[in-house]
């Protein structure tokens, strides 16, 4: 097995809040991944746990202002609403004649689906990540301790391109785009009461009886509610048709994703989005937040050549979408690497983080960044170019993600959920994330899921701190006792012991390590390396 190695830092409090604004009101727990599993992470991101590049936290619930829920779709369930058809049919004709109605863009430009995404403090790193990275490992010593067995393992291309419905390095997935949320036109209710009326007369005509009609009502509505999500996607116009323009979904993995092209579209997106200033703007703030990941693949989609050709088109997409959507330019193209790119989670039979690049003809309007794990795929950060702001791709793209979650299930049925970060009942962007059901919010007592109903939002009402799950009794099943501490694997030097072994050699207690064990759960504290100087 591939092993984990984590560095703890411990509480950390008083820092400005990304959501509310409020200075020294948020406060969270954290870690550095140096390496990082991503059957470990799955277990993590299940007590509370994200991820922000390699810097992992969780926040303080019962104390932080804003507390942040983990929120998760079931993606074999998930039912399409007005509205998702609505976008959904309005890319479609975007693409089919390349029209844009006035008054859609003016009701898109007024109705930001940004947040949709941005799992993390105002649409970009976590704000308690710290600046200074720690110390590199030995990456003799690091490979030493994690590296799994040396059997074989089936290549990415072989063992996930097929399997998850994606394209190859030579094709890619022509589909539809994106479009709002909002002014769903739904005619009034007499309307519709009218046009049943009239197909009642036509079959009556017919000679039907009144119970042979109500069969062909009851036909034609099972008919409209079997249509699948994959079935509105697939209704792309055909390259037979000649549409306006062509919409191609690229999968690359992360660690390809630190080009020029990427970076410029996450800049263009901090400075007009989230209204970043343009002197955080860099490549490496881009690194550390959307590039470096503890979570290593192997190409699954195209070689390191081809993402550099295209790095600078992302990176100037990036730029645009932070500077329009967040007033929040980003810096240099390495700031872009480490927020984007690199990921701490390792090689396991093609899970890990991945860029999902969206090409309209030939120019970059968006990227999705996710984590694909043993039991979900996990949705990192979108950004798009403002330009096409009017087409809700933040929303769309959601949709595209939870198509593509659904796919996996058929090479790897475990693989059932979609996760869309945190959840603040609070922020009013963040209700967009219910409209995906049915969703499941994360008990911050006993880790169980709840689903996101009248009853739990009633209870948010109330209280933005709340322990959703009603049974009382119920506790953390994965909490570990003081005992099981004894068992935390520890790096010191250059050997690995356990904490038993540890106070043997050195004698001395770590005194933060039950709260480490606890935070992380008896499974992963037993499992992952635990970094001590």
């Amino acid at each position: 097995m591939s092993y984990s190695v984590v560095e703890y830092y411990g509480n950390n409090s008083k820092y400005q809040c990304g959501y509310c604004k409020q200075s020294d009101s948020c406060s969270s727990y954290g870690m550095w991944a140096h390496k990082l599993s991503c059957q470990d992470y799955q277990e993590l991101i299940d007590r509370g746990w994200r991820r922000s590049g390699c810097y992992c936290y969780k926040p303080m619930m019962d104390v932080t202002c804003c507390p942040s829920y983990t929120i998760k779709c079931d993606a074999m369930n998930f039912r399409l609403n007005k509205s998702h058809k609505k976008i959904i049919k309005r890319m479609h004709k975007f693409l089919r004649d390349g029209f844009r109605e006035p008054h859609e863009q003016a009701a898109q430009s007024s109705n930001d689906d940004s947040a949709f995404h941005d799992g993390n403090a105002s649409g970009h790193e976590h704000t308690e990540a710290p600046s200074k990275q720690p110390k590199a490992l030995d990456p003799d010593l690091l490979n030493a301790f994690t590296s799994p067995s040396t059997e074989k393992r089936p290549s990415c291309s072989e063992s996930v391109t097929s399997a998850l419905n994606v394209p190859k390095p030579s094709e890619a997935l022509h589909s539809s785009a994106h479009s709002s949320d909002s002014n769903v036109s739904n005619q009034p209710k007499k309307a519709k009461l009218r046009r049943i009326e009239r197909k009642k007369e036509k079959l009556q005509k017919k000679g039907l009886s009144g119970e042979e009609i109500e069969q062909v009502m009851q036909s034609k509505r099972s008919k409209n509610q079997e249509k699948s999500l994959e079935d509105f996607l697939s209704e792309t116009p055909q390259e037979s048709e000649k549409p306006a323009h062509r919409l191609q979904v690229k999968q690359v993995n992360a660690s390809d994703g630190a080009n020029a092209v990427t970076y410029n579209l996450y800049r263009l997106y901090q400075q007009n989005i989230h209204k970043d200033p343009a002197s955080k703007m860099n490549m490496d703030r881009f690194k550390r937040f959307l590039v470096h990941s503890p979570l290593k693949i192997v190409t699954l989609l195209t070689s390191g050549e081809k993402f550099q050709e295209s790095l600078h088109v992302s990176y100037n997409l990036y730029k645009k979408y932070q500077t329009a959507i967040h007033n929040d330019p980003p810096g240099a193209i390495e700031e872009y690497l480490d927020f984007l790119v690199k990921s701490p989670l390792k090689p396991s039979q093609g899970f890990g983080t991945f860029h999902q690049q969206y090409w309209l003809d030939d120019r970059l309007i968006a990227v999705g960044v996710i984590d694909v794990l043993p039991n979900c795929v996990s949705s990192v950060y979108f950004f798009y170019d403002p330009e096409y702001k009017f087409l809700s791709l933040g929303t769309y793209g959601s949709l595209r993600e939870l198509a593509y979650t659904r796919s996996l299930y058929s090479r790897y049925p475990n693989i059932t959920h979609y996760y869309m970060g945190f959840y603040i009942h609070s922020c009013p962007k963040m209700r967009y994330k219910s409209n995906l059901q049915p969703s499941y919010l994360l008990c911050p007592e006993a880790y169980t899921w709840h689903l996101l109903d009248n009853t739990v939002e009633a209870k948010l009402d109330a209280n933005k701190y709340s322990r959703l799950n009603n049974d009382l009794s119920a506790q953390d099943t994965n909490k570990p006792t003081e005992d099981d501490v004894n068992d935390v694997l520890l790096i010191f030097g250059r050997s690995c012991m356990t904490y038993s072994q540890y106070l043997t050699v050195v004698g001395k207690e770590i005194r933060i390590l039950f709260q480490y064990a606890c935070l992380v759960g008896k499974s992963c504290a037993k499992k992952m390396m635990l970094y001590k100087v």
